[in-house]
């Protein structure tokens, strides 16, 4: 009887004795702290990530490796890095290739002059195509690199003759902007000439091209982010008249 108690004895003892470790572990784990480099305000794409811009931040270790997988302590490490995507203010900042061109990496990016080349950052499968519009085909001369835009195409049918638009591409993202005055004076927006880059597949460069010579290219802010394309019918000058 004694033997049993004794056993019984030592086992709750030793679960007890395991209980508090655990707890006691967990307790510990809650005060561990991480350091983190975060941005101090929004840091633009293409941009180089200078000293002022970041901070560190001390938060709780389990929240640190929830919020980034690969994250930063040391803001010389990211110093003179240049931002692939934007970086919103307050957001940690993580050691990814695709997120961040890394300092010792940062020289194949930049044009003799020391200026950033955006051209390095666009992807292998995509193509820069330029069309010059003019205020009321480019949203009043509002738009900006960086920008989603839908292109729309207007010019005859083939069949008809009738005149009629269709949409030839959606979420189509502005690489480069440059405003030049078409006229020689000036006078307000008019006569006032953007050039605009997107970034387009090569089918879409192919498309674009062709409607530059049949028709007339106007594009349209698209204020979403990309993920999903409208379905759109083409609008014929007779319907209009309806």
């Amino acid at each position: 009887m004694l033997g049993k108690i004794s056993l019984k004895l030592i086992l709750i003892l030793g679960s007890a004795a395991g209980i508090a470790f655990l707890t006691y572990q967990y307790l510990q784990s809650l005060q561990e702290t991480e350091t983190l480099v975060v941005a101090d305000a929004t840091i633009e794409e293409h941009s180089v990530i200078e000293e002022d811009m970041i901070s560190t931040v001390e938060v709780e270790a389990n929240a640190a490796k929830t919020l980034v997988q690969n994250s930063i302590e040391d803001p010389e490490v990211v110093k003179g890095a240049i931002a692939k995507t934007e970086i919103s203010s307050g957001e940690p900042l993580e050691l990814d290739p695709d997120l961040l061109v890394y300092p010792e990496d940062r020289e194949e990016y930049l044009t003799q002059d020391g200026s950033i080349d955006s051209s390095e950052f666009i992807p292998a499968e995509k193509r820069l195509f330029t069309v010059a519009l003019e205020p009321d085909d480019a949203v009043n001369n509002t738009l900006q690199s960086g920008d989603l835009v839908d292109v729309i195409v207007t010019l005859d049918s083939e069949e008809t003759g009738e005149r009629f638009s269709r949409m030839l591409s959606q979420a189509i993202k502005i690489h480069d902007v440059e405003t030049v005055d078409g006229s020689g004076e000036s006078y307000g927006k008019d006569g006032l000439i953007q050039h605009i880059t997107l970034v387009v597949s090569p089918q879409e460069a192919i498309a674009l091209s062709t409607a530059k010579e049949e028709g007339v290219v106007t594009l349209s802010l698209n204020p979403s982010d990309g993920g999903e394309k409208v379905e759109v019918e083409r609008i014929y000058e007779s319907s209009l008249e309806n």
